[in-house]
């Protein structure tokens, strides 16, 4: 058996498509896919009656509401670091429930890969629960600047900001990179 289209919708240059498929033991499940015209761009999410929301890709975040025919567009907004600004930075693992501080080397390869990290994705998760496939964050680090506090949550080499883009910190991929700068 193939899906079958159960409803549409259209949103400026943007169709959404509502499909009953089959399982592999005949139940049926709704998945829903959004096109330009007659070519599939992926799977959407839908929020309400209204509101649907996709990740066009790793650079843009769409909010697409049917009812009133708009689309809201999300772009990352990266504030660097600037290591001669930078007081201090703490970590908290999340597992040994401690906090240490990082060492002056710490915090310049930190700011420099946060400078450097490229986009991964949006969340629409809480700020602090992002990584909802895995359990909550590894580590949630601090940087204290001027008076002012921003943290990051960081779960293997990913890292999340209070702008809910995730972000890669480390160009190899490397699982252990929070990891490392709990070690002493």
């Amino acid at each position: 058996m193939k899906c079958e289209t159960v409803q549409e919708w259209k949103v400026q240059n943007y169709r959404i498509v509502k499909s009953k498929c089959p399982d592999m033991v005949l139940a049926f499940y709704y998945s829903y896919d959004i096109y330009i015209a007659e070519d599939r761009k992926g799977s959407i999410s839908q929020v309400d009656s209204c509101v649907f929301t996709w990740q066009a890709n790793n650079e843009s975040f769409l909010t697409l509401n049917a009812c009133d025919n708009s689309i809201q567009e999300l772009k990352p907004y990266r504030v660097s670091l600037d290591t001669k600004s930078i007081d201090s930075v703490t970590i908290f693992s999340n597992e040994f429930k401690q906090t240490q501080l990082l060492t002056p080397k710490q915090i310049e390869n930190f700011a420099r890969d946060w400078n450097n990290s490229k986009t991964r994705g949006y969340s629409s998760k809480p700020f602090d629960s992002a990584f909802f496939v895995f359990p909550a964050y590894q580590y949630k680090l601090i940087v204290f600047s001027k008076g002012a506090e921003r943290p990051f949550y960081g779960y293997n080499y990913l890292t999340l900001d209070s702008n809910n883009w995730e972000f890669e910190m480390s160009k190899t991929g490397e699982l252990n990179y929070f990891h490392d700068y709990w070690k002493k």
